[in-house]
């Protein structure tokens, strides 16, 4: 596939994408016409992207799936704090609910991703 037709497909796949039902339906009569490779080829594309992956679900529902009940047990507590429930995540980690078992405390606790990686993503979270 030359870069022009590649360009052509990614355009009304993207456009596509946007769409649902009928309004897709219509949009690809009419962005590909009589072209069938070209309707062929956008929907095997939407059809792959609607399917679900590992990236559309949440870290630790993930983590779960791979490491069951053994990531809970062995992440339970750590120092004196116990997990209690995860609050929310977002882009860089993971926020959990913990106790501090000493003093009766909860606080927040936010598990960075990929820290250990990242001295760019470290820096972004202290700053």
């Amino acid at each position: 596939m030359d870069s022009a037709r590649w360009e052509r497909v990614q355009a009304v796949f993207h456009q596509a994408a946007e769409l649902s039902g009928p309004q897709r339906s219509g949009f690809l009569a009419g962005a590909c016409g009589e072209d069938r490779s070209l309707l062929a080829e956008v929907e095997r594309m939407l059809a792959e992207d609607a399917r679900a992956s590992v990236l559309d679900r949440d870290v630790a529902e993930v983590a779960t799936s791979i490491f069951g009940d053994a990531l809970t047990a062995s992440f339970h507590e750590f120092s004196p704090y116990r997990i209690k429930n995860v609050l929310g995540e977002g882009g860089m980690g993971v926020v959990y609910l913990a106790e501090r078992k000493d003093l009766g405390n909860l606080v927040a606790i936010k598990i960075l991703r990929d820290g250990w990686l990242s001295p760019g993503r470290r820096e972004r979270f202290r700053a």
